[in-house]
């Protein structure tokens, strides 16, 4: 018999429930973030020290060495804002994946593209990023209702065809990563080697940007999986909602507020899905620009904060552009 628990702060109907499962929908949601954000910071800590060998000496070179208390604070305040972001707007532990995917590639591909530093250096401390995220959330939320077609509740989603459609997710996840390598071979040509040399001290190779039109495949290999990322975050977290407006048509009132008048003429006119994309297309961007500053100006040696401020602003420019091509996708009829 099917029972009705709360497996991501919402009611729905599952039919079988694990001990575990039972467990956490009973904790309240103050006690399962608190959780989240503990048990991020433990796993982070245990798995950064028994793989200290393979990254360590690696990473050595470039990484800054936080002597103060504030400097080591700030970076877990950040930490607790990126869980607790990604909490409030309740994403579930495959688009808490994707996000420090999308949100942390910057920093990760400076690090192997620009510094030189040992590709499994790199791989494993990317790793270790993204599961001491994913896996608290996997343990105190469920996953949405676009992330479990397969359960009772995907039967209610929307665009089921297209979301299980193999070559529409190939073709868009391939848009995606082409897009954002498009963005990146043009700063190639333009203005990102004189901004590298200026703001990145100790930077040891940029041969990259100058590797012309070979550059391009290069780059576009290692964001296929970005691609896929970007997909399913923005597209299929957001077609899988309605596109009909969920809120009436109102009549101006008398003395209102600018601010709330436009409020109801922008944002109040988006459909769900249409504000779902809109509202993680602002997280996404702005959490790359945040991140990227933070983790390139307080972790990694030389890099100035015009510099960071550049390299994530590209990014986070790639990013929304993805998502302008996923809203003209949406907009087409039947979609």
């Amino acid at each position: 018999m099917a029972k009705k628990v709360d497996t991501n702060d919402v009611d729905v109907e599952v039919e079988e429930l694990s001990y575990l499962a039972a467990l956490v929908s009973k904790l309240p949601r103050a006690v399962r973030f608190a959780l989240v954000i503990s048990s991020s910071l433990v796993l982070s800590s245990v798995l950064l020290t028994v793989f200290s060998l393979q990254t360590a000496g690696h990473l050595a070179g470039i990484s800054k060495h936080l002597e103060e208390w504030w400097e080591i604070a700030g970076l877990i305040l950040w930490r607790a804002t990126e869980l607790g972001l990604a909490w409030v707007f309740g994403f579930d532990s495959l688009d808490v994946a994707e996000l420090t995917l999308l949100t942390h590639a910057p920093i990760y591909f400076l690090l192997y593209s620009f510094y030189g530093v040992e590709p499994s250096a790199v791989l494993i401390t990317f790793a270790i990023e993204i599961v001491s995220k994913t896996i608290p959330f996997f343990l105190f939320r469920g996953p949405n209702s676009v992330h479990a077609l397969s359960s009772p509740r995907g039967a209610q989603v929307s665009n089921r065809e297209i979301l299980q459609d193999y070559p529409t997710i190939v073709f868009a996840s391939g848009g995606a990563a082409s897009i954002y390598t498009i963005i990146m071979y043009l700063s190639f040509n333009t203005w990102l080697p004189v901004h590298l040399v200026t703001y990145f001290d100790g930077i040891s190779d940029i041969s990259l940007v100058h590797a012309g039109p070979a550059a391009f495949p290069q780059v576009l290999t290692q964001l296929l999986v970005i691609g896929y990322a970007a997909y399913d975050f923005l597209f299929a977290s957001s077609a899988g909602w309605s596109a009909k407006s969920d809120s009436k048509e109102k009549p101006e009132a008398e003395g209102e507020y600018l601010i709330t008048s436009l409020c109801n003429r922008t944002w109040g006119k988006l459909s769900p899905k249409g504000k779902i994309l809109a509202s993680r297309s602002l997280v996404l961007a702005t959490v790359t620009l945040l991140n990227t500053i933070i983790a390139g100006t307080g972790s990694i040696k030389g890099i100035e904060l015009m510099g960071s401020v550049g390299w994530g602003s590209l990014w986070a420019v790639a990013s929304l552009t993805v998502s302008s091509l996923f809203a003209w996708i949406e907009a087409v009829p039947g979609v």
